[in-house]
């Protein structure tokens, strides 16, 4: 095990960051990013809590019923119901405009070293490194639109706020690796040096650069092994990703996190305390992000995670000393 890590470092200046559009007439100053997280401070001022309060309305307004239409729509949706879905639900703007700059970024962007890593939507990230371009649990109605662009693809585990089956469709379809602990994925095994990805328990893959690790977990007291958790190594990076991890005890990362992206309402505890700060205890992430917020198939209310108790999350790691964001769709977390 190498335990000479590097530092997770910088990444774009406070002024770029501030500079660049994020969704919609949004700026980038709006929302604790990643790109700020060398800093520990990252906080909206001012007016921009008022850009952030906004977009609450706008989530807020839609239900579930209408959001999944949007997604089950996938990226051949007619522009006229598109439009008309927008002018409707203009959440439903932002959150595509979102993922097709993460589309754009990702093809445009150059790796040297560290990969570059995007928040896309939930617990959905999009990872760039020198050799290799894929998903964690890429769940978006443009997510099959992107399945040529991708490498392979990671699924934590069956539910519909993870994945679609269209975009499963679709990589499998082009003979591309997808990790999961449900779906056999033997399209796969069809292509060139083809390599199933179908997981249960802990298992170590390579793929390009990229070494794939995972594990099993609870989701709830009710399904029981039902998540794959992933370590995934490229180098001396290291990101973990929980799915929807029950329990922190069943993560067992081989090297310190460079990035914890984790479900952060999916656990309670009997003493108050919540997972984010015993998994910040437990090996100490560089960075922990806190996610699953504002997942639109979620019903209003309680489950319905907002950015209020996204920061209540992020202020709890912070107690701890650890380095916290809390990001909103597009973001750029590396």
């Amino acid at each position: 095990m190498n335990m000479n890590r590097k530092p997770c470092g910088q990444t774009m200046d406070e002024k770029s960051m501030n500079e660049t559009a994020c969704v919609g007439s949004v700026t980038r100053r709006g929302f604790v990013v990643g790109a700020m997280a060398a800093t520990a401070t990252s906080s909206l001022h001012g007016a921009d809590a008022t850009d952030r309060d906004v977009i609450q309305k706008e989530i807020d307004a839609i239900q579930p019923k209408d959001y999944f239409a949007h997604l089950r729509a996938g990226p051949n949706m007619s522009a006229e119901a598109r439009d008309a879905a927008y002018a409707r639900w203009p959440i439903l703007r932002r959150y595509d405009a979102a993922f097709e700059k993460v589309m754009r970024e990702a093809r445009e962007t150059t790796v040297e070293d560290r990969p570059a890593i995007w928040y896309v939507y939930n617990m959905g990230v999009v990872v760039k490194t020198r050799q290799s371009l894929f998903s964690i649990d890429l769940c978006h109605r443009l997510a099959p639109a992107f399945a040529d662009a991708l490498d392979f693809a990671i699924i934590s585990h069956n539910h519909g706020d993870h994945f679609t089956q269209e975009f499963y469709r679709a990589m499998d379809g082009r003979h591309k690796t997808v990790f999961s602990n449900f779906a056999d994925n033997y399209g796969a095994c069809l292509g060139h040096k083809g390599l199933g990805g179908f997981s249960r328990g802990e298992c170590t893959y390579q793929i390009r650069d990229v070494t794939v690790r995972t594990y099993q977990s609870d989701h709830n007291t009710l399904l029981r092994g039902f998540v794959m958790p992933v370590e995934v190594n490229v180098g001396d990076y290291t990101i973990l990703h929980n799915g929807d991890t029950f329990n922190t005890q069943d993560l067992r990362p081989t090297r310190t996190p460079d990035i914890w992206i984790h479900h952060a309402y999916c656990w309670g505890s009997k003493d108050g305390s919540s997972e984010t700060v015993r998994g910040i205890r437990a090996f100490h992430p560089r960075l922990t992000v806190v996610a699953h917020h504002q997942e639109l198939g979620h019903s209003i209310g309680n489950a319905r995670w907002t950015f209020a108790k996204a920061d209540a999350r992020k202020a709890a790691a912070e107690a701890e000393g650890a380095v916290a964001v809390v990001p909103f769709w597009g973001d750029r977390l590396v």
